[in-house]
């Protein structure tokens, strides 16, 4: 039983070698490589055989600091976590955390674990990003809705203050209406432009068809689907759905709403139901589950930056979702009921 437990574990470890997102390098006591996972091949650009007749100093941007990293780790019983620089196979420097040590004195071997600093700036990098568009995009939606307001207020009053005056106004008062009018639609002009959702998502859009953007999105969630051990409810049209959308902008908001509603729902006990169709001459797409509910309160919440009803939440997925619908000119009606679930009902 043991000698199965130990293959099982051996099985696990070459699993983590080969799937590992960090670079792991094994080296000698003379700090000779002897292996490297397919990671640490690809962010050096180096082929395995190059490897192999390399030192781990040679992948030191600094050789001064290879030499001292080489007399850290030779020190018994020392665990080495430094930031260093490691350079590629065009001799460009790329940013490492250093996680080094001697896994069995005996023969000597170390193991050399190095996360990549620029992957992970480059992704927080992305996230700030995203988080800012989604951000702006909230406040130019804002802006926009508090600015038409009273601009609607001002180009009813210069209607009503035409139709007292007659259709014969003096030349100056004419003069000035007109100059009115005009200064009124060029704010208007101005909204749309800059602060309306299609100017702040740039859509490229075609003919798609609905049903398969549900699948795509069904897929990308299905690993979360499985491991919830949830009952997924497909109950799609049987013609095709063509609508005009930005593929890629529509896959991700489908995918937040999939997301969010298996989130949503208790694992083993949980169902996610999703239907497309038509109602009244408009294409639908309704994402229902038997979650936890929204309250009323909150309901109302749901759409801003930040706020989430779940523990680990971001609160920014359905706030970009929201945007993206706005930007096609897509209805977005959202049902809730604390203990029985939620229903997100799109209109195309």
């Amino acid at each position: 039983m043991n000698e199965g437990i130990y293959s099982m574990n051996e099985r696990i470890y070459n699993l983590a070698f080969l799937k590992s997102h960090d670079i792991i390098i094994f080296a000698d006591r003379d700090h000779r490589i002897k292996d490297v996972n397919p990671t640490a091949i690809q962010t050096f650009g180096y082929s395995k055989e190059a490897f192999l007749s390399m030192d781990l100093s040679q992948l030191f941007y600094d050789q001064k600091e290879g030499v001292r990293f080489l007399k850290d780790i030779s020190i018994s019983n020392h665990v080495v976590h430094w930031e260093f620089d490691f350079k590629n196979g065009t001799g460009e420097p790329f940013p490492v955390l250093l996680n080094a040590d001697q896994i069995d004195e005996e023969s000597g071997i170390f193991m050399v674990v190095a996360q990549n600093l620029k992957v992970m700036q480059d992704e927080i990098k992305a996230r700030r990003t995203r988080s800012e568009m989604m951000l702006l995009g909230k406040l130019g939606q804002t802006l926009s809705h508090e600015i038409r307001n009273p601009l609607n207020n001002i180009f009813l009053g210069m209607n009503q203050f035409r139709s007292l005056l007659g259709d014969n106004p003096d030349e100056d008062t004419g003069f000035y209406l007109n100059y009115l009018d005009r200064n009124i639609l060029r704010i208007k002009e101005i909204v749309d432009k800059f602060l309306s959702p299609q100017a702040l998502f740039k859509l490229n859009k075609r003919s798609v068809d609905l049903n398969q953007l549900v699948q795509d999105a069904v897929k990308a969630n299905e690993d979360k689907i499985n491991n919830s051990k949830i009952i997924l409810n497909l109950d799609l049209s049987d013609k095709p759905l063509l609508c005009e959308l930005d593929p890629e902008m529509m896959l991700m908001a489908l995918n937040n709403l999939i997301k969010n509603a298996v989130e949503c729902v208790t694992e083993n006990e949980g169902v996610v139901y999703i239907k497309t169709g038509n109602k009244s001459d408009r294409t639908t797409l309704m994402i229902s589950d038997n979650g936890h509910g929204i309250s009323k309160e909150n309901l109302k919440k749901i759409f801003d930056p930040y706020f989430s009803t779940k523990t680990n939440g971001m609160g920014l997925g359905l706030v970009n979702t929201e945007q993206i619908m706005t930007a096609h000119g897509i209805e977005m009606d959202v049902q809730s009921e604390v203990g029985r679930g939620s229903t997100f009902t799109l209109y195309f």
